[in-house]
């Protein structure tokens, strides 16, 4: 008997081969989804943890300044620190942010969906002893520095050295507050570890020397922990970390270095969810080719089936005999689909690197989920011929030899229409209800996803007639009397066509919901962008630009006014819950509102009003996400951490903002200097006279003042361009995933007509033998499909509308943003058109074949 079902196994996939392709071919589209979104996950999550990993090394601990950056804290620190029981060693470490003399900077400024950065060279004061305690710098060229003592040398990673022609033994220029220093270049390292900061610009100078060059004598950025146990448990190390606090006190803070690379994670989390979600329909489709490939098979084979019955095979024998088929289909599938996920995965990792603004590389197929996305693809492909499978296993000897062929709808197509009204009852309830405002894995979601899925497929059988009848006109007129004919025959297999909508219904779903979302975002992007984006000129500089250089490019001909502009990380306590990092953008009011506008939540809130308020110092304005997720508004207060403790600022006002995602406050730069002791400046907008053509206001400015500031500058338009460049890259991958399912739609027709046509050979001999012609059975078979086609997209419409504000819903909780739901009217006739033009497409092939069919042997066929 095993041999005998192996054989019919064999038979059946070598008669039927096509259309068995075609259905492996939708789970190898819906894994290679999963699996190439899985493997971008995992790099850009391992690249973000490495980075961080590589720049802390063996550190458990690190100290660094609480709350906000600035000036560093005291050397002494180093001290009081090392005398904490527990504690091993203390590695003290400046940061400095510089640039070489005679370099030309970027003409651009760095961007990415988390910031900006300006370029520059990341230089790191260390004790090479103690530092090489904890971090491993892998020196390729010359040697490392020797001491802490103030010799003016540097280690450069090489990479960086060779672009800006340095070598070993050279003597460079690096920018200090004094001027130009001096310094000989003894060595070049490779990008690894700590030499991926800053992208490889990176490199190394003795501790005693950089404090000395950039006037930070007694002043330190971190102190990296090592601890006397190299294996701590959670708790000892909290204990170990708490004790450190109490000792060192509140001017400092004791992190867990991989905390700093937390945010980053938390953010592209928010990105990978939406692609998740997108490959989860995709292999939803499918699982419909599946189950229509197997359907299609049980109703040819019943006669074979119940003369194998009749012989002795069981019903547990006959669902077997399926079950082995769709074990190999799936199994195929899901392996092809794990080699086609990962050469996604290349494009996918591109495209995040530049989301995140750091380099991603493809390194590896994890093992892991290679598995579990293969056993997700075989475990679709079972379930979905499942239901076939009982229903071989269900027929009986004498009723299949007496009929051939003979296809019951059943009682899900009599009677399905009521389960799938409860269910589109029961997914809009769940939507008006909102149960799941806070869950981040949007599970609730899902299961309204799929419920008004298949709520919208089960209604599919008895829109058919209705359908069919309203569009007659329609159809003859576009086909003639052929086409009549041809949209008649779709109530003929009422199953097969269900399915074969329902493909194409989810292609159109995912067409809506992707444009709702990138639309939605584009939307608020672009009027946040308009508004924040002020000016005419961005002017930035890979060093710290001083607060005075901006009177003295106001002072340029043609320059209108300026306003200065300094980011800064702060610490923030929200009204519950643990202590957060924010970006805080800090500005003189009066001069910003002359360059650029405020979009306020509150649309009665008034400029003025809110300016004057926040000069008059300790107020802020929050970002709309901040808003949401705290629960704060406009009169009430907020706790930041500033050089001298906890301060409670008022709110002025609430605005959209898209700055580090969302994670943003607004305050003044009296405010920035008197608390929280930083002077110098990140960006300076300058807004030009009128009349003045930019670009030579541009030129002006860099000939007169670039190389001696090290400026990068960029014009505003510029700016706006490349932001709106950026997100179209990170959509872009979306986008794929809609051509993907597409391409899985046209097979469902591609599948639905073939078998029609098989069934219908003789018929169409027949039509042919009294005089039908060639171009009629073409018109028939494009009238049959486009029915097809426009039914899907019209259901897809309907339902993706409201799918898309589900799942717009879902992300604006993931993310925090209060977006503003906007979805194209061309969206809209574009998804009922690429429906329609996808099942012309897809009846070429059947259409042909039908219309090329020999007269005689078509009667004669059986």
């Amino acid at each position: 008997m095993f041999r005998l079902t192996w054989l019919l196994t064999a038979k059946s996939l070598r008669l039927r081969f096509w259309r068995f392709v075609l259905s492996g071919f939708g789970i190898l589209i819906g894994v290679a989804g999963m699996f190439s979104i899985a493997i971008a996950n995992q790099n850009a999550l391992q690249s973000i943890t490495e980075l961080f990993q590589g720049t802390s090394g063996n550190a458990k601990l690190s100290i660094v300044t609480a709350g906000t950056e600035g000036n560093g804290f005291p050397e002494r620190i180093l001290i009081s620190s090392a005398s904490v029981p527990g504690v091993a060693s203390t590695i003290p470490l400046i940061k400095i942010q510089t640039s070489i003399a005679g370099i030309r900077e970027e003409s651009e400024i760095g961007l990415g969906l988390f910031g900006l950065n300006t370029g520059g060279l990341q230089v790191y004061g260390i004790d090479p002893i103690l530092d090489q305690q904890a971090r491993d710098y892998q020196v390729i060229e010359g040697r490392f520095i020797e001491s802490a003592d103030r010799t003016r040398e540097i280690v450069l990673v090489k990479d960086y050295a060779e672009d800006n022609e340095i070598r070993v033994g050279q003597w460079i220029g690096l920018a200090t507050p004094a001027g130009i220093e001096r310094v000989k270049v003894v060595g070049l390292m490779s990008k690894e570890g700590p030499a991926r900061e800053n992208n490889g610009a990176f490199g190394v100078l003795p501790l005693m020397a950089a404090q000395e060059m950039y006037q930070r004598v007694g002043s330190l950025d971190r102190i990296d922990i090592l601890t006397a146990e190299q294996e701590l448990s959670r708790e000892d190390l909290e204990d170990l970390r708490g004790r450190l606090q109490a000792r060192i006190g509140e001017q400092v803070s004791v992190i867990y270095p991989a905390s700093q690379g937390q945010r980053m994670t938390q953010m592209l989390q928010n990105y990978q969810i939406g692609l998740n979600f997108i490959s989860g329909i995709a292999l939803f489709v499918g699982a419909f080719l599946i189950y229509n490939a197997f359907a299609m098979t049980v109703v040819e084979r019943t006669r074979e089936f119940g003369m194998l019955r009749s012989i002795g095979m069981t019903k547990n024998q006959i669902m077997s005999q399926v079950m082995i088929e769709a074990t190999l289909i799936g199994s195929i599938g899901s392996l092809l689909g794990i080699v086609a996920g990962f050469l996604l995965a290349n494009g996918l990792t591109r495209l995040m690197a530049n989301v995140i603004n750091q380099p991603l590389t493809l390194t590896e197929i994890p093992l892991k989920e290679a598995v579990f996305n293969g056993s997700i693809g075989l475990g679709v492909t079972l379930i979905a011929a499942s239901i076939p499978a009982w229903q071989a296993g269900r027929i009986s000897p004498m009723e299949a030899l007496r009929v051939k062929s003979k296809s019951s709808g059943g009682w899900v197509i009599r009677k399905g229409w009521i389960i799938g009204i409860l269910l589109l009852a029961a997914s809009t309830a769940i939507l008006i209800w909102n149960p799941f405002p806070y869950d981040v894995q949007f599970r609730m979601g899902s299961v309204t996803v799929f419920g008004l899925l298949t709520g919208a497929t089960l209604l599919i059988p008895v829109l058919l007639t209705g359908w069919e009848y309203i569009s007659r006109p329609f159809i003859k007129l576009l086909y003639g009397a052929s086409g009549t004919l041809g949209s008649r025959n779709i109530q003929r297999s009422i199953l097969r066509t269900t399915l074969t909508v329902a493909v194409l219904m989810v292609g159109s779903v995912m067409i809506i919901t992707t444009r709702g979302m990138t639309d939605s975002f584009e939307g608020d992007l672009s009027s946040w962008s308009e508004a924040y984006i002020g000016g005419d000129i961005y002017i930035g500089s890979s060093n710290p630009m001083r607060n005075d250089i901006g009177d003295i490019i106001k002072s340029v001909k043609g320059v209108e006014s300026v306003s200065a502009v300094r980011y800064f990380p702060v610490t923030w306590q929200p009204p519950e819950g643990e202590t957060q990092q924010l970006s805080f953008m800090a500005y003189n009011p009066i001069a910003y509102s002359n360059v650029a506008s405020y979009i306020f939540s509150d649309k009665k809130a008034e400029t003025e009003s809110v300016v004057s308020q926040l000069a008059n110092g300790n107020a802020i304005l929050l970002s709309s996400v901040l808003s949401e997720k705290s629960g704060l508004t406009t009169g009430d207060t907020v706790r930041l951490r500033t050089r001298s403790g906890w301060r409670s600022f008022t709110i002025a006002g609430v605005v959209v903002d898209f700055y580090n995602q969302g994670m943003a406050i607004q305050g003044t730069l009296n405010d920035m200097q008197r608390h929280f002791r930083i002077d110098d400046i990140t960006t300076y907008i300058v807004k030009v006279e009128n009349g003045e053509e930019i670009s030579m206001i541009r030129d002006r400015i860099d000939n007169l003042y670039s190389e001696r500031y090290h400026l990068v500058l960029e014009s505003n338009e510029s700016l706006k361009n490349r932001i709106k460049s950026l997100l179209e890259q990170s959509s872009s991958t979306f986008d794929i995933m809609i051509l993907l399912a597409i391409v899985v739609g046209a097979l469902g027709v591609l599948n639905t007509l073939l078998m029609n046509v098989m069934e219908r050979i003789r018929e169409i001999g027949m039509l042919r033998a009294i005089g039908m012609l060639r171009s009629q059975i073409v018109q028939m078979i494009l009238a049959e499909a486009g029915l097809m086609g426009l039914l899907g997209g019209i259901l897809g419409l309907a339902t993706g509308v409201i799918l898309a504000r589900v799942l717009f819903l879902g992300m604006t909780t993931m993310s925090g943003y209060q977006l503003t739901f906007v979805l194209a009217n061309d969206a809209l006739i574009i998804t009922i058109i690429v429906a329609y033009v996808v099942s012309q497409i897809a009846a070429i092939i059947p259409s042909w074949s039908s219309a090329n069919l020999k007269i005689l042997e078509a009667i004669h066929h059986e």
